[in-house]
C-alpha cells in the first residue's frame, strides 16, 4: 500500500489544473494572460461563464500572477498554467496535460513587449543603424514562432471543439498596406508581418477541417498603466468586449485568413 499513493498522485496531477472546468461550457485558452489584453480577455470570458485556461510564462507564486490568482479565486473554472511560448517542450507538455479537452477558442496574445507604452516607444524608435539583431531574434521567437508552436500543439484540442477557432493578436506595425509612419518598430513590425503570413497560410491548410484561423488588432487600446489617461487610447474593458463579440461572430468566410480590426469591426490590410 505504501507505493499506492505516489502512483495515484502521478495519475491525478495532470488533471489538477483543469479539474473544475465545466463540461457543458465552451473553453478558451489565452497566452500572455497575466496582464493587459490577455488578462482582460480572461476576466471577461470568465464572467461569461466560459472555462478559461489562462497561461503565462511566470511561475506560481510570482507577483505578476496576482490578478489572475484573484480571478481564479472568484471563478473556479479558471485554470492558471505556466506556458512560455518559446519553450516547445513545455508547450507540448501542457498540451498533453489537456489531451482530450476541447478548446473552442485559442487566443495567441503573448508578445515580446515592454511593461509600459513609453518603454515600447523607446524600443520601437531605435533607428536602423542601432538595430539589435539579438532583440530581433527574440521578437520573432515570441511573436511569430511562439504563436505557431502553440497552434501546432493545441490543434487537436481546437479541432475537437464546437467553435474551432485560432485567433492571433497582431499589430498595424506589421502592415504592408498601411505601414506606421517613419518606419518605426523594425523588429516588432517584421515579426508581426511574419505572424500574419504564417496565419494566412495556416488558415488555408486548416479550412478543409472547418477550423477558423484569424487575426485581430485594435486601433489604440489602453492596455498598459501609462495609457489609461492618454488621449485617444480606448478603454481596455470596452475594447476587449468588442474583441470577444468579433471572435464570437467569426466564420470561415468572414474572418479566416483575415485581420479584423476589433475597434472598427472592419477588415484591415496586410
Amino acid at each position: 500500500m505504501k507505493n499506492f499513493f505516489p502512483w495515484l498522485l502521478m495519475i491525478l496531477l495532470p488533471l489538477a489544473g483543469h479539474a473544475q472546468l465545466k463540461k457543458d461550457a465552451p473553453t478558451v485558452l489565452i497566452t500572455g494572460a497575466n496582464r493587459g489584453i490577455g488578462l482582460e480577455l480572461a476576466k471577461q470570458y470568465a464572467g461569461l461563464g466560459w472555462n478559461v485556461i489562462a497561461t503565462s510564462r511566470h511561475t506560481a507564486g510570482d507577483a505578476a500572477l496576482a490578478a489572475l490568482d484573484a480571478l481564479a479565486a472568484r471563478h473556479p473554472q479558471v485554470a492558471i498554467e505556466k506556458l512560455d511560448v518559446t519553450d516547445s517542450v513545455g508547450i507540448r507538455a501542457l498540451a498533453e496535460k489537456y489531451r482530450g479537452q476541447p478548446i473552442d477558442v485559442l487566443i495567441n496574445n503573448a508578445a515580446n513587449v515592454e511593461a509600459t507604452f513609453a518603454a515600447d516607444m523607446a524600443a520601437a524608435s531605435l533607428p536602423f543603424e542601432k538595430l539589435d539583431f539579438d532583440a530581433a531574434r527574440r521578437d520573432f521567437d515570441v511573436n511569430t514562432l511562439g504563436a505557431m508552436r502553440v497552434a501546432q500543439a493545441f490543434e487537436p484540442n481546437v479541432l475537437a471543439s464546437k467553435q474551432k477557432k485560432i485567433v492571433s493578436v497582431t499589430s498595424s506595425a506589421g502592415s504592408f498596406g498601411r505601414p506606421i509612419p517613419n518606419g518605426v518598430a523594425l523588429n516588432y513590425g517584421a515579426s508581426k508581418a511574419a505572424l500574419n503570413k504564417y496565419m494566412v497560410l495556416l488558415s488555408i491548410q486548416e479550412r478543409p477541417k472547418g477550423m477558423i484561423v484569424a487575426l485581430v488588432q485594435p486601433v489604440f487600446v489602453a492596455s498598459k498603466a501609462d495609457l489609461a489617461n492618454m488621449k485617444g487610447a480606448d478603454p481596455l474593458d470596452r475594447e476587449i468586449g468588442k474583441l470577444i463579440k468579433v471572435i464570437d461572430g467569426m466564420t470561415l468566410d468572414n474572418a479566416s485568413g483575415k485581420i479584423t480590426n476589433f475597434t472598427t469591426g472592419k477588415i484591415d490590410p496586410f
